[in-house]
């Protein structure tokens, strides 16, 4: 009976909109791994340079082979807002923590998917990870 559920669209949107209460950082990625299917990691190390306006070249990654993926217009928009909103940023998803403050750096996993789990606290029966959101069925 411990069976994995996939989060329906509605759902999808309740926590994309807890994130944007949390931070437009946040409902910006959860956005655009569903938007493009690719797995977190891949996309916290995109950079600005990285995207051309229609694809984004992901470097390779340890075992992980460069790709290049075309993209859909909601997620062409979400990389020009993120970078109309903070120009001087190199990545997509830089962290503008006063951790890493003299530093260009990207968000970190462990604190989006903190902010994960206090967004999917208003849907108690349902497990959230990063990867749910390229889950969501059609």
């Amino acid at each position: 009976m411990n069976r994995k559920k996939t989060l329906t669209f509605a759902q999808f949107l309740v926590i994309n909109s807890q994130l944007a209460n949390i931070s437009d950082t946040w409902a910006d990625l959860w956005a655009l791994i569903f938007h493009t299917g690719l797995s977190v990691g891949r996309l916290l190390a995109l950079r600005h340079d990285d995207t051309d306006g229609e694809s984004i070249l992901l470097r390779e990654q340890g075992r992980l082979k460069a790709l290049r993926v075309e993209l859909t217009p909601p997620a062409i928009a979400i990389i020009v807002r993120r970078r109309e909103r903070y120009p001087e940023d190199i990545f997509v998803f830089q962290s503008h923590s006063n951790r890493v403050k003299y530093e260009c750096r990207p968000v970190t996993l462990i604190a989006f998917n903190s902010a994960l789990r206090q967004a999917a606290k208003s849907l108690p029966d349902v497990n959230v990870s990063s990867s749910s959101a390229r889950n969501i069925p059609d």
